[in-house]
């Protein structure tokens, strides 16, 4: 990566740090109005006329620099990917990969161990993988008699506690 995009992304991580939230005017005030921000239209309203005190309004001024706006902070562009097949087209070098929140576990797996080959970095790889169930062992009547006896033997144990409690209660 050149020094001037390296430049670059540090500048986008500082101005990101420092950028306000965006929110709608009056939303704390009023249950029906989401966070999400609008743009303020009355003729008196104050978030508008940009009076001291209250919140900034997106202006121009806080776009990152254009040649790395939209790229992931490691300096990489990222595609999203919803098959397989959409890992022959990505670049590992300018490239990284994050797949569609929409893709089921098992093309998951199958894209993450595609990409493992292929050598791309893929940002968002969290699966739960399902451990194989190991088929159950036969048991013999041997060890149904001793669990028997285990759990005989805590009924014991169970009665004792509840007598012992039961004395020192009174």
């Amino acid at each position: 990566m050149s020094d001037k995009k390296e430049r670059l992304l540090r500048i986008k991580a500082e101005k990101n740090r420092r950028r306000p939230k965006f929110l709608r005017s009056e939303w704390h005030r009023l249950k029906r109005i989401q966070t999400s921000w609008r743009a303020p239209k009355g003729i008196d309203n104050k978030m508008r006329h940009k009076l001291k005190g209250k919140r900034k309004m997106p202006t121009t001024g806080y776009k990152n620099p254009k040649d790395v706006r939209g790229l992931h902070p490691s300096g990489f562009e990222v595609v999203r990917i919803f098959r397989i097949e959409d890992l022959e087209t990505i670049d590992p070098e300018t490239q990284i990969v994050q797949i569609a929140r929409t893709v089921g576990s098992k093309k998951r797996i199958a894209i993450i161990d595609r990409a493992e080959e292929l050598e791309i970095h893929v940002i968002n790889p969290q699966i739960r993988r399902r451990e194989h169930v190991v088929e159950e062992e036969e048991f013999t009547e041997e060890d149904f008699e001793l669990l028997d006896e285990v759990e005989e033997e805590d009924d014991v144990d169970l009665a004792d506690a509840i007598e012992e409690e039961e004395e020192n209660r009174q």
